[in-house]
């Protein structure tokens, strides 16, 4: 059914969730004649179209095709990069991008980042208890720890921490297609040669002097049967090092915003820790850090008595399917203790997030300790969400650390 389904609106941007809501009501697949995609918002619907291969991540040609020669030449070396991507491919060239990084990112080995993890979070929590009292927690904090935890993960030294902030910014405007902007082919060419040039910069040196991280495990593979080529290892960098750094800062503020005006559950946590695991579950299905995911038609088929057409687009309404009555009793609460929680936040099937263990460790000792440190932080101003589609993130959110009595 065709529904007035529009992500872009100033309602919608600040509270999407009425938005599904009221597409629901039409059924767990509708259509938007907005952004001429079919939306598949109901959570039985999802985690079954997750796993079917007539919906294919591969639309990198679909989306060049659409480009005028020179904006495409303009933005040619950004999406080199987006071709290392491995949630852009389907098996067997997905399996083979993903394969040299899994073993990096198990529960069990990530867990020795722990102390790492905790120690620059100590740092910037002291940073701001020596600041003033009312700060923007995405700047000062939200984005300011996983940049430096997933740049030490890969080996990129602390002295270009600013940059790849920066250049994550810029190349969100690729990842999420915000063709409209003016100087989006200035800012794709340079966000795209500028993480050529660094990279080959950083692998040359651990090719001479190969050290304890992911950039070296990476060379590792590099030229061998079946394994990495230097343009895939970069791209493979530009995934985890845009992700790693982008879905954590959104988680982390988002949670603060979600938590505001939640005394319950603040009180839950502050008087039982041990449930802060559960709580980052409930906080990653409150607000998904990916409002949808995109997939295209590449076979024509029915689904719930739907006719989908192949090249048609496919939004995998993942922040629709996270509150789906019929999986979540009162999926507008926020209950720190849910059990069972299948949100789909970080997708599902082969497809599923290959860094939800590392944002999961972030987010659980981050919030953690932020709540330690000021248990009456509270929001003091109206937050300030992304205008864009994919994504469920914060510009800006104003707090008072202390709370808002304080002089």
């Amino acid at each position: 059914m065709t529904q007035p389904l529009d992500l872009l609106t100033p309602e919608a941007v600040r509270d999407p969730h009425a938005l599904m809501r009221e597409a629901r009501r039409a059924g767990p697949i509708v259509w938007s004649e907005r952004h001429r995609a079919w939306f598949i918002i109901g959570h039985p619907e999802l985690t079954d179209a997750f796993g079917d291969r007539r919906l294919s991540t591969e639309r990198m040609g679909s989306f060049l095709a659409r480009l005028p020669p020179a904006r495409r030449e303009a933005v040619s070396a950004a999406v080199e990069l987006l071709d290392g991507w491995m949630l852009f491919h389907e098996p067997p060239t997905h399996e083979r991008l993903r394969a040299p990084l899994r073993r990096s990112f198990t529960p069990r080995a990530l867990s020795r980042l722990a102390p790492m993890i905790e120690e620059v979070t100590e740092r910037l929590l002291g940073e701001l208890a020596a600041g003033p009292n009312e700060v923007d927690i995405v700047e000062a904090f939200a984005h300011r720890l996983p940049v430096q935890v997933i740049g030490r993960l890969f080996g990129v030294p602390p002295r270009h921490a600013a940059w790849l902030r920066a250049w994550s910014d810029r190349f969100g405007v690729l990842v999420f297609g915000a063709t409209s902007r003016p100087d989006y082919d200035e800012v794709v060419r340079a966000a795209g040669t500028e993480f050529h040039r660094r990279m080959r910069h950083l692998l040359g040196e651990r090719r001479a002097a190969p050290a304890d991280d992911l950039l070296t495990a990476l060379l590792e593979v590099e030229g061998t049967a079946g394994g990495l080529s230097t343009v895939e290892i970069i791209g493979a960098c530009s995934l985890l090092l845009f992700a790693g750094h982008d879905t954590t800062a959104s988680l982390l503020s988002s949670s603060v915003a979600t938590l505001d005006g939640e005394p319950v559950a603040r009180e839950q946590l502050e008087a039982e820790p041990q449930r802060w695991e559960a709580a980052v579950e409930e906080l990653l299905r409150l607000e998904p850090p990916p409002k949808v995911m995109l997939r295209l038609v590449a076979e024509p088929h029915e689904r719930e008595g739907c006719r989908f057409e192949q090249g048609e687009s496919v939004y995998m309404a993942i922040l629709g399917a996270n509150r789906d009555p019929r999986v979540f009793e009162s999926p507008g609460e926020v209950r720190v203790d849910r059990s069972p929680n299948p949100h789909l936040s970080f997708g599902f099937g082969h497809h599923f997030c290959l860094g939800a263990s590392l944002a999961r460790l972030e987010a659980r000792l981050a919030l953690r300790a932020l709540y330690e440190r000021f248990p009456a932080i509270s929001v003091s101003g109206d937050p300030e969400w992304k205008a864009t589609i994919a994504d469920r993130s914060l510009n800006r959110l104003m707090v008072d650390l202390r709370g808002p009595t304080s002089p």
